[in-house]
C-alpha cells in the first residue's frame, strides 16, 4: 500500500502549523548537534529581514552563548506546505551548524567555502535522519499489515 499524502492545509492554517514545527525541530536539532548549552530562539521573518536570495540567518553572542535564528516565514514560500517544511527544517540545521563553527576563525574570503560546506553537512544529517523516518514508517506499516492477515 502506498503512502498517502496529507492534504494541503488551509492558508490561514499554514503559519501556526509551521512556527509549532520550527518550534518542535529546533531543540530536536540542538540536541542532536550538542548545543543544549546555547540560548536558541527562533524567529518567522519576512524577506525584508534577510539578506537578498537566502531562506534564513543567525545571530550570536558566543560569551553569553544565546542566539536568534530567523527563517523565512512560511507564507513567503511558494511551494506545496510539506516542501516549505523540508526546506525550513534545513535552514534550522544549516544555522546550527554555524553555531558548531562558531570557534574557527572567519573571514569574508572564506565565507563562500563555508557556506557550501555547510550546506552539504545540513543535507546529510537530513538526508539520514529522513531515511530512518521512512525506514520506521515502513516497519510500521509492514507490522500493522502482517497483523490484518
Amino acid at each position: 500500500m502506498a503512502p498517502q499524502t496529507k492534504p494541503e492545509p488551509e492558508l490561514r492554517e499554514r503559519g501556526p502549523l509551521a512556527d509549532k514545527f520550527v518550534r518542535e525541530k529546533l531543540p530536536l536539532w540542538q540536541s542532536r548537534l550538542k548545543l543544549e548549552d546555547w540560548k536558541i530562539s527562533i524567529l518567522s521573518v519576512h524577506p525584508s529581514g534577510l539578506r537578498a536570495q537566502t531562506m534564513g540567518n543567525i545571530h550570536w553572542d558566543a560569551d553569553k552563548k544565546s542566539a536568534v535564528i530567523r527563517v523565512l516565514d512560511a507564507s513567503d514560500y511558494h511551494m506545496p506546505f510539506h516542501a516549505t517544511l523540508n526546506d525550513m527544517e534545513f535552514t534550522i540545521v544549516h544555522e546550527l551548524i554555524h553555531l558548531e563553527l562558531v570557534s574557527l576563525p572567519r573571514s569574508e574570503a572564506s565565507r563562500s567555502d563555508e557556506e557550501h560546506a555547510i550546506n552539504h553537512l545540513a543535507d546529510a544529517l537530513l538526508q539520514f535522519d529522513r531515511r530512518d523516518d521512512t525506514l520506521g514508517a515502513l516497519k510500521a506499516s509492514s507490522s500493522a499489515a502482517s497483523h490484518e492477515r
